[in-house]
């Protein structure tokens, strides 16, 4: 069983999500701040539910602090602050994914199922998307079993987008998740990283797709 946990300073939320995940079968440990719950922190906990807004250390802080010990426990933050930058910073300081509030339980539970089946293909090292297949310990990429050589930034975008399935992402949020080094990087670097990318998928090259006005992504394939 799945133990969770949850730190929120609202206390009345906070047992509201108590109650609805006990009762979707998890175990739950709740904190009201970020100290106590980095003083909580184990190995066993597979997931954390993150308030941003926390009194004294943010939730963004306290996910940085747990990726700076070595914790790799999914992270879902929730927030009542839903703007493209929050969206970022909560991706940059090592979440998983991001919940704006108000949100209806099934959603949360749909999401939280979600993080915990695709981080468990994590700890293997290894993402898959149909024929394609991301190893993220040796750094390589597979199609239909057969590695396909990508290079160093063309990588990074496949990693980044396949963490994601589904998900599109713009131009300037790949660039800001993956060029922190160098800010003036322009759009068109993205478009043609995209293009090299999609020539080596070859045949699979429909697997990586665009939308004007919303960006690329990867389509989500079992």
């Amino acid at each position: 069983m799945e133990e969770i946990l949850i730190v929120e300073d609202d206390a009345d939320l906070r047992e509201i999500l108590r109650f609805n995940l006990e009762r979707a079968g998890y175990r739950t440990c709740q904190a009201g701040s970020a100290e106590n719950g980095l003083e909580m922190m184990s190995d066993g906990i597979q997931l954390i539910l993150l308030d941003v807004m926390l009194p004294g250390m943010s939730g963004y802080e306290m996910a940085r602090v747990l990726r700076e010990k070595g914790f790799k426990t999914p992270v879902i933050f929730l927030t009542a602050r839903s703007s493209e930058e929050d969206l970022l910073s909560g991706f940059a300081s090592g979440g998983d994914d991001y919940m704006s509030k108000p949100f209806s339980t099934p959603e949360l539970l749909a999401r939280i199922g979600a993080v915990l089946k695709r981080t468990s293909s994590l700890s293997s090292g290894a993402l898959s998307c149909g024929p394609l297949t991301v190893d993220l310990n040796a750094e390589k990429v597979f199609l239909d079993g057969t590695e396909v050589l990508f290079s160093r930034k063309e990588y990074e975008i496949l990693a980044f987008l396949i963490r994601n399935p589904g998900t599109l992402f713009t131009r300037s949020q790949i660039i800001k998740a993956l060029w922190l080094d160098a800010p003036f990087v322009i759009d068109r670097t993205v478009d043609v990283h995209i293009a090299h990318i999609r020539s080596k998928l070859d045949k699979h090259k429909g697997l990586l797709v665009s939308r004007v006005g919303f960006g690329y992504g990867l389509k989500y394939e079992k």
